[in-house]
């Protein structure tokens, strides 16, 4: 198992066409994937004998080849190619009420999510083209203008995706954390597509250049639709409870308490169930606590 190579991409780099204001963060992100790659590449080559690195031209097939390692884009973030994931430090924020996310950032919307990540959702998006996802555009909805409570839904694309989570008690699709426990119904067990957020011009404010919308608001996976998610779910809700009634609640009998170190886990669908026994995302994290009794995963 190779150790996570870290890759950090910074303002001197020529290819890079647009920044996100977030620290640390690039765009293009189909620029970014391909720096990546070619970045994670020339950390695994060897020094030629005059001790400069080879110029790509000498090993013209090493990138269809060579597989590339473990690939830490930032902290809290490994990309694993072979496996075709993409493992995200996360933490329980919510495990009752109403959710209107699946999995935000830190410091937005922890109260009505089920985790919560540090890693910027600009971040995520990067580490999904680098397993051969395509991104799409998200969901919208519109109400009628005459008010007859009809509303127009615009389904989000991109490529399916599946969405696990790791606890101590092994791993589990994060679909089964939600559920309607008001009608009996079971959450659809993976109804994700990389929507891929958007990116907008920055406000005056903000000053020049352009922001990935997503980095601002913290809709990472979604389950309402406000139409800036990275990851969203296929059926379009509104967030207005005129327009759709409040049905998706944590299934708390299903989780480890608020708090708990858990690893977000995003694979490309059809690759079975994660890989387990894998390298830890940073060095060795605190050990994740046990799941209370009760709450059987």
């Amino acid at each position: 198992m190779h150790a996570p190579i870290r890759v950090q991409l910074t303002t001197s780099t020529p290819r890079a066409a647009r920044w996100l204001r977030a620290p640390g963060a690039v765009m293009s992100l189909a620029g970014m994937a391909v720096l990546v790659a070619a970045s994670a590449l020339v950390s695994c080559a060897g020094p030629s004998k005059s001790g400069a690195l080879p110029a790509p031209q000498e090993h013209p097939s090493v990138a269809l080849t060579v597989p590339l390692p473990l690939i830490q884009l930032a902290p809290g973030i490994v990309v694993d190619r072979t496996a075709g994931e993409v493992r995200v430090e996360a933490e329980v924020a919510a495990d009752r009420g109403w959710l209107e996310q699946a999995v935000c950032k830190a410091g937005t919307r922890e109260h009505e999510s089920l985790l919560a990540v540090i890693v910027a959702p600009s971040n995520i998006h990067a580490a999904l083209l680098l397993i051969g996802l395509e991104p799409g555009a998200p969901g919208e909805w519109r109400a009628a203008p005459d008010g007859s409570g009809a509303v127009q839904r615009i389904s989000p694309s991109g490529s399916p995706l599946e969405v696990w989570v790791r606890t101590s008690a092994g791993d589990m699709p994060l679909s089964s954390w939600i559920h309607d426990p008001v009608h009996g119904h079971s959450f659809p067990v993976q109804p994700w597509v990389f929507a891929g957020s958007r990116v907008r011009s920055n406000t005056k404010s903000m000053g020049p250049g352009e922001h990935y919308v997503a980095d601002r608001t913290g809709s990472v996976v979604g389950i309402v639709t406000f139409g800036d998610e990275t990851i969203a779910c296929t059926s379009v809700l509104s967030d207005q409870a005129e327009l759709d009634a409040p049905e998706w609640q944590a299934n708390s009998e299903r989780m480890p308490e608020p708090g708990t170190r858990v690893e977000l886990l995003i694979r490309r669908p059809g690759d079975g169930a994660p890989a387990t026994g894998t390298a830890p995302v940073t060095g060795t994290p605190p050990a994740t606590p046990a799941i209370p009794e009760g709450r059987a995963p």
